[in-house]
């Protein structure tokens, strides 16, 4: 039996309530076409590639939770 110690991450689930759409153009992260923006970069992206990224990106919760802080606009649509 192991004592793992190490705690799972929870799932990433990002905020783009304030994300617009664009015309269809090729996902910065997978090349399928994306309608979605990045509402901080303002790239073709679709949010689940973004929020994959992030979960496989990151082995620790503070790396993490500055990634979703950055990829996240505050409610005005600006970068936190």
């Amino acid at each position: 039996m192991s004592n793992a110690t190490s705690a799972v991450l929870p799932r990433v689930v990002l905020d783009w309530r304030h994300a617009r759409i664009g015309p269809l153009a090729p996902c910065v992260l997978c090349a399928r076409l994306a309608l979605s923006r990045s509402p901080v970069k303002d790239e073709p992206c679709h949010k689940g590639c973004a929020e994959a990224w992030i979960e496989t990106a990151t082995i620790d919760p503070a790396t993490r939770a500055h990634l979703i802080a950055q990829h996240t606009p505050n409610p005005k649509g600006r970068p936190r």
